[in-house]
């Protein structure tokens, strides 16, 4: 039996069937400030645009496959530090989840969108870290 949580984050098993991602790490994982989704074993892997699901939350810390991490959930209080992939950021625009969990313009076949940017990034590296508010909670 699960219990509730009544914070706003939640600790995840990072599935072990997902190799790619963290740098150092031998058997996979995943980069911290990346939007995660749960798989059906309840272990969590990068949010997919291709199945338009922008995921439970955002990972908090960078995680080796096999180990728990903490994700801070869709719709709770505060904003959100997400990794942007490749996009120069304008705060006051609208941004989606898109392939591989990163934050960035949404196009077809990613998910509406759904984070306000509230500061700027004229880095478009991958992995960058800008703040966000959730516009759907």
């Amino acid at each position: 039996m699960s219990s509730q949580i009544d914070g706003n984050y939640r600790t995840f098993l990072v599935s072990t069937g997902y190799t790619g991602g963290l740098a150092g790490a031998t058997t996979g994982g995943i980069t911290a400030y990346l939007a995660v989704v749960i798989q059906s074993d309840g272990t969590i892997t990068p949010a997919n645009a291709a199945n338009l699901n922008y995921g439970v939350g955002v990972l908090q810390e960078d995680v080796p496959a096999g180990y728990y991490g903490r994700v801070k959930l869709w719709g709770g209080a505060g904003t959100y530090m997400a990794a942007i992939s490749g996009t120069a950021i304008t705060p006051g625009t609208a941004y989606s989840i898109i392939t591989g969990g990163y934050v960035g313009t949404a196009t077809a076949g990613s998910y509406t969108a759904s984070l306000l940017a509230l500061q700027s990034s004229a880095n478009v590296t991958n992995g960058a870290i800008v703040e966000f508010a959730n516009i759907n909670a």
